[in-house]
């Protein structure tokens, strides 16, 4: 009995965790939720969209994709899966996006609410359909995937200009000069932090007493110093006076001298240049007849045709 009832437990065990299994795979697939399948026909390159892609509905996500599909050379099936209660409409339109920098693809749905009427199904299996945005609108996931690769590009691009050899010698110059400029204001920051306590030193209470009696003392010095300042002034202005006295005499001593003192010399001059010659003449008479000095001038004898005084 018991080795039948082994085998009995483990085929149930089996059946219930297949469908635990078979019932999560439902649930995570949306089998709980109310869901709608659509179409999309594209005419244009879907690269980057794969199934399991998100379904967006003016930015919200909706749904997902559950296939993606070649029909022919020219148009490609894409089937979705949206909740039931996203008001999808003939008006609603759809186009392929690109997630982030990696690329993938989703679609976006919006409606723009003018044409309220159900959407079109397509004929034969009567699926919903929902028109792909053709143009710059509707750009694909190629298209955007080049504009972006475009983008990163350019971006590339500059990032190497900016990171060149002479921007990177001119960053290195830079570098070196902030560290320059840094260690001399370490410097300057350094003295000022030593003239801030040479300042605190100096404001200190004692040397602020000092400073107020030497500031005292100064004050009584100059009240001192007044008196003395005003009989300097007053003998200044009485050498000022006698200085001018001294001028005027001065100017009268020479007008004196030049009109009167000047030509008394100049006559006792010639009077002693006269003196002096005669002086003169008497000296050499003297040499010429010493005997002058004892018997005096004697009257010479007249000359032929002269008579005696």
């Amino acid at each position: 009995m018991e080795n039948r009832a082994y085998p009995l437990f483990v085929g149930l065990f089996t059946l219930v965790l297949g469908s635990a299994l078979v019932a999560c795979l439902w649930w995570f697939s949306g089998g709980a939720q109310d869901t709608t399948r659509y179409l999309i026909i594209s005419s244009g390159s879907v690269s980057g969209l794969n199934p399991q892609a998100a379904v967006r509905y003016r930015g919200v996500r909706v749904g997902k994709v559950i296939d993606v599909d070649l029909r022919d050379t020219r148009e490609v099936y894409i089937q979705i899966r949206v909740d039931s209660d996203i008001p999808v409409t003939q008006g609603t339109r759809a186009r392929i996006g690109v997630q982030g920098l990696t690329g993938q693809g989703f679609v976006m749905l919006d409606d723009d609410g003018r044409d309220g009427a159900p959407p079109k199904r397509l004929p034969g299996s009567g699926i919903p359909m929902i028109a792909m945005e053709e143009g710059p609108a509707g750009m694909g996931a190629a298209e955007g995937a080049q504009a972006l690769i475009g983008r990163l590009q350019r971006t590339t691009e500059r990032i190497d200009r900016l990171l060149s050899d002479e921007n990177i010698d001119r960053l290195d110059k830079t570098l070196q000069h902030l560290a320059t400029s840094s260690a001399n204001l370490e410097k300057a920051l350094e003295q000022s932090a030593a003239l801030a306590q040479d300042m605190r030193r100096f404001a200190s209470p004692e040397n602020a007493e000092r400073l107020a009696g030497t500031l005292e003392s100064v004050r009584a010095m100059s009240s001192k110093l007044s008196p003395a300042v005003d009989e300097f002034r007053t003998a200044v202005a009485r050498v000022n006076a006698a200085g001018t006295r001294i001028d005027k005499l001065g100017g009268d001593v020479q007008a004196s001298l030049t009109a009167d003192t000047l030509p008394r010399m100049n006559q006792l001059l010639l009077e002693l240049q006269t003196n002096t010659q005669q002086l003169s003449r008497v000296l050499d008479e003297v040499e010429r007849s010493p005997q002058l000095l004892l018997l005096g001038k004697q009257q010479q004898a007249p000359g032929p045709g002269e008579t005696r005084p």
